[in-house]
C-alpha cells in the first residue's frame, strides 16, 4: 500500500480531535490497537510523524497538522458528494415529496397523486403539509418538487398555475337565525362578525374576504383569531361565522351549518394554485409539470 486510504484518513481526523487514542477509537467504534496500527501504517506511506506520543499526551506534528487540514476538506467534498448521489438515488427510485396546504389536499392533491402512481419512474409520494412561507423557503432550496398552495409564489425563480378555484361558504352554528334557510344572502354579512386569522397568516385569503365586503359596501365586525385559538371552536360558541371552502364540509359536525351565499362577488372564493420551484429539470418535475398543466384552469 503506498498512498492513503479513505478509512484511514477519518481515523486520522478523529485522533486529531480527541488528542486521544482511546477515545477516538471508542468513536470509531474499535478497540485501541487497531487504531494504533492504522497511525503507525499512515505515517510508514508519508514517511514523517503525523503524531507526537508521550505516555500523557498526543499531539499534532506540523507535518500532521498540514495533512490533517487537507484530509477534513478532502473528506467533507467526499460526503457532500455522496449526499448529491443519494438525492440522485431517491429520485431515480421514483420518491417524490409534495409540500401543500389543506384546501389542496381536499381538492386536487389526490388527483395528482393518483396520476404520479401511475407513472412507472414513481415509488413512494411524501405529502407534507406547510403554509405559503414555509412552502416557498423549501422549494426554492430544493427541499421539495412541487408546491400546492392557497395563493401565487412569486419571486425566486418560482413559477405558479392555477389549478382550483370554488366559492367561500359560511358556516354558522345551528341555532344561527339563517341556519335552517337553503342560503345565506351575501348582503347578511354586514351584520355578522366574521372570524378571519391575522392578515399575515393568508393574506390572499385575507384580502378576498375584505376587499368582497368593501367593494359591495359591506362593513362587517370582524374578529381576528388568536394565534392558538380554533376557528370552528370560536363558531361554536356564538363568537362569529367563519367564511370556508366548499370543500371543507363541516355539515357533519354537531351544532354547525353550512350554508351557500347567494349574491357573493366571484371574488369571495378560494384557490388552489400549483407551484413549481426555480430550474426544476428532475424527471419528475417533467411528470409533474405534464399532470399540472393537464389540469390547469
Amino acid at each position: 500500500m503506498n498512498q492513503l486510504e479513505l478509512h484511514q484518513l477519518r481515523c486520522l481526523v478523529m485522533l486529531a480531535e480527541e488528542l486521544n487514542f482511546g477515545r477516538a477509537a471508542t468513536r470509531l467504534h474499535m478497540s485501541q490497537p487497531p487504531l494504533t496500527r492504522i497511525v503507525a501504517e499512515a505515517e510508514r506511506i508519508v514517511g514523517v510523524r503525523l503524531f507526537e506520543r508521550t505516555t500523557r499526551r498526543v499531539s499534532l506534528t506540523p507535518v500532521g497538522e498540514v495533512l490533517i487540514t487537507e484530509a477534513r476538506t478532502l473528506l467533507t467534498r467526499l460526503d457532500s458528494a455522496a449526499d448529491t448521489v443519494r438525492t440522485a438515488i431517491r429520485q431515480q427510485a421514483g420518491q417524490l415529496r409534495l409540500v401543500y396546504t389543506p384546501l389542496a389536499l381536499q381538492t386536487v392533491v389526490p388527483q395528482i397523486v393518483s396520476q404520479l402512481r401511475q407513472s412507472e419512474h414513481v415509488v413512494a409520494v411524501d405529502l407534507v403539509e406547510m403554509t405559503g412561507d414555509a412552502q416557498k423557503e423549501q422549494l426554492c432550496r430544493g427541499d421539495g418538487v412541487m408546491g400546492f398552495c392557497d395563493e401565487p409564489l412569486t419571486g425566486d425563480g418560482l413559477e405558479s398555475v392555477l389549478l382550483h378555484r370554488e366559492p367561500l361558504r359560511i358556516l354558522v352554528t345551528e341555532n344561527h337565525p339563517h341556519a335552517n334557510n337553503d342560503t345565506f344572502a351575501f348582503a347578511g354579512l354586514a351584520r355578522e362578525t366574521i372570524i378571519l386569522h391575522e392578515r399575515d397568516e393568508y393574506p390572499r385569503y385575507y384580502d378576498r374576504v375584505i376587499g368582497a365586503c368593501k367593494a359591495s359596501g359591506l362593513a362587517p365586525q370582524i374578529h381576528h383569531r388568536a394565534p392558538r385559538q380554533n376557528c370552528l371552536a370560536l363558531v361554536t360558541a356564538g363568537v362569529g361565522v367563519l367564511l370556508i371552502p366548499a370543500n371543507f364540509l363541516f355539515s357533519n359536525i354537531a351544532g354547525l351549518r353550512v350554508l351557500p351565499i347567494s349574491d357573493a362577488p366571484e371574488s369571495l372564493c378560494a384557490e388552489v394554485w400549483a407551484v413549481f420551484p426555480p430550474d426544476n429539470r428532475s424527471p419528475f418535475g417533467k411528470i409533474l409539470r405534464r399532470i399540472v398543466r393537464a389540469i390547469a384552469l
